[in-house]
């Protein structure tokens, strides 16, 4: 599959897209997406959020579209998702999950050369833009990570899993990347590595849709 395509034939996409009626969007295409939370803070963000409860982190939910495009869920698009599909939500974690299934990470971090060392770090930066949402699928990574885990989300197209058991200098080497890839990323989300018991509703936060936001849809590119 070709996954490169030129700045004009994605925005013929995200044009596109912009068009496409509720029934036109599918949910087997929509996906949850970590977003910075300043998004938000105007009150006038076009659909669904939550507020996650590591500070500066919301979630929020994106059709995959051509062109390695995506539409983010209006609020008129979840209400016609809450009236014919109520579980849309799980679906969207079920669809990560499922996508997921060949491969949940993108890169890893060895204890050594050898391509067959054991791994202390894991690597989210897929091709599709969702990469560090895949940081969501607790019940996998569990298992990738017998010892526990911490997890990184410097940058909206990179996630990081750091295992509990890690090495000093693997722990510094992980901060490192972290760090770089705030400082240095176009669309950075927050520094530093995290509890992923922290990926959840912030206390007290209901999930949030504006009746009066305004009714257009964003759309943008992935990766």
């Amino acid at each position: 599959m070709n996954d490169h395509f030129s700045e004009s034939e994605q925005i013929e996409a995200m044009s596109a897209s912009l068009s496409l009626s509720p029934d036109a969007l599918p949910v087997s295409a929509l996906m949850p997406i970590f977003v910075p939370a300043s998004f938000f803070q105007r009150g006038n963000w076009p659909g669904p959020y939550e507020s996650m409860q590591i500070p500066g982190l919301g979630l929020t939910w994106a059709f995959e579209q051509p062109a390695q495009t995506m539409l983010y869920l209006s609020n008129k698009v979840a209400s016609h998702l809450n009236a014919q599909h109520r579980g849309w939500r799980a679906d969207a974690e079920g669809n990560l999950r499922l996508r997921s299934k060949a491969g949940i990470c993108s890169g890893v971090f060895r204890r050594g050369d050898d391509k067959d060392a054991p791994y202390y770090a894991l690597v989210f930066m897929h091709s599709d833009g969702f990469g560090p949402s895949r940081l969501l699928l607790n019940r996998e990574l569990e298992g990738l990570f017998p010892a526990g885990y911490q997890i990184g989300l410097p940058e909206m197209s990179c996630g990081l899993a750091l295992s509990n058991d890690a090495a000093p200098d693997e722990r510094a080497k992980i901060e490192d990347v972290i760090d770089g890839c705030y400082r240095g990323g176009s669309r950075p989300l927050v520094p530093g590595l995290h509890d992923p018991r922290l990926l959840q509703r912030a206390r007290g936060d209901a999930e949030r849709l504006h009746p009066t936001a305004r009714a257009s849809r964003s759309v943008t590119r992935r990766g």
